[in-house]
């Protein structure tokens, strides 16, 4: 690979307004995230690349274990749509949210950026996880519409990071680094832009190997007043509580797997980052893109070599050289 290409001056600006956010206090800054600033396991990576030139990173999560309500799936209604007799929701009507999206109302009952680990004493891991519990599961929904119940999900979502580019010649090191470091599903997005001076490629760092996700809760999609919109819930005003739907050791293994795949997330994250600056003194963006066929042969090559070097060592040995 040749030398990199000149950094247009719009790259520049557009990296340097980044890093004017980022370098905002902790307690000031806030993003659009759930948990409105960078994670913390991420925070040194992040100031290494983006002290590199030609790259900037613009999103990012380390990882994060969670509880999720999906939103209304009725969108917009009016009256009291609850019949106490049947059970059910009535008077419907508008454009219904995507299942498991935010939609209507959706919003995060629970949030780890880091291995969950409960004492053993309290409440229910249910409760703790944001939904209610008792010893007999609730049934109430067994009869119900599928679209009249709101799901809850425990999930895993791995690390996630996207770094946008000044070029392809800046781009190809990171998609490389991240894919041999195993977050396969990595890839360059933007190309249809890069007629736009203001455009540029972005790397997507992800991995959907790792994902982990679970229905655990439910809720009925009923609500009362819905034309007044609360901030504080993410639109709706609604008493209705989110019940468990399954027992509590399955909520335990549910975050034992969880803290399991922090583990491998953990060290893909520490791999990326040793295969991006593996040249002391330097970074990968100055070295040839290697996939991982190439880089699985550059590795036998070395340790040949390296076995060769101990023979001859020995070999030396015995004669007294």
């Amino acid at each position: 690979m040749g030398p990199s290409p000149p950094i247009p001056p719009s790259f520049i600006a557009k990296k340097n307004a980044i890093l004017t956010s980022l370098s905002v206090p902790d307690d000031a800054y806030t993003d659009l995230s759930p948990k409105g600033t960078v994670d913390e396991a991420l925070k040194p990576l992040i100031d290494r690349i983006n002290a590199l030139e030609g790259i900037v990173t613009t999103s990012s999560c380390s990882g994060r274990v969670s509880v999720f309500l999906e939103g209304s799936k009725g969108g917009n209604r009016k009256g009291k749509i609850d019949d106490p007799e049947t059970g059910t929701c009535e008077n419907a009507e508008g454009q219904a949210a995507v299942p498991g999206g935010k939609g209507m109302g959706g919003r995060w009952l629970f949030v780890s950026h880091e291995p969950v680990h409960f004492n053993q004493e309290g409440s229910y891991l249910a409760t703790r996880l944001g939904m209610s519990y008792q010893l007999e599961l609730y049934d109430y929904q067994k009869d119900m519409d599928i679209n009249q119940v709101r799901l809850a999900r425990f999930q895993f979502e791995p690390m996630i990071l996207h770094v946008t580019t000044a070029s392809l010649h800046h781009a190809q090191p990171i998609l490389a680094a991240a894919i041999n470091a195993g977050f396969r599903e990595s890839g360059i997005q933007s190309l249809k832009n890069l007629d736009d001076a203001k455009a540029f490629p972005m790397v997507a760092i992800r991995s959907s190997g790792l994902a982990l996700e679970s229905i655990v809760g439910s809720m009925r999609d009923c609500m009362e007043d819905l034309g007044s919109l609360s901030e504080d819930n993410g639109g709706y005003s609604n008493d209705e509580e989110v019940h468990s739907l399954v027992r509590e050791d399955y909520l335990d293994l549910l975050i034992k797997l969880a803290n399991e795949r922090f583990k491998t997330n953990t060290e893909r994250m520490r791999r990326f980052e040793e295969d991006l600056f593996r040249r002391e003194g330097g970074s990968a963006l100055g070295s040839p893109w290697e996939d991982g066929k190439d880089r699985q042969e550059r590795k036998r090559a070395e340790g040949l070599k390296q076995q060769e070097e101990l023979r001859r060592k020995k070999v030396d040995g015995k004669r007294g050289v």
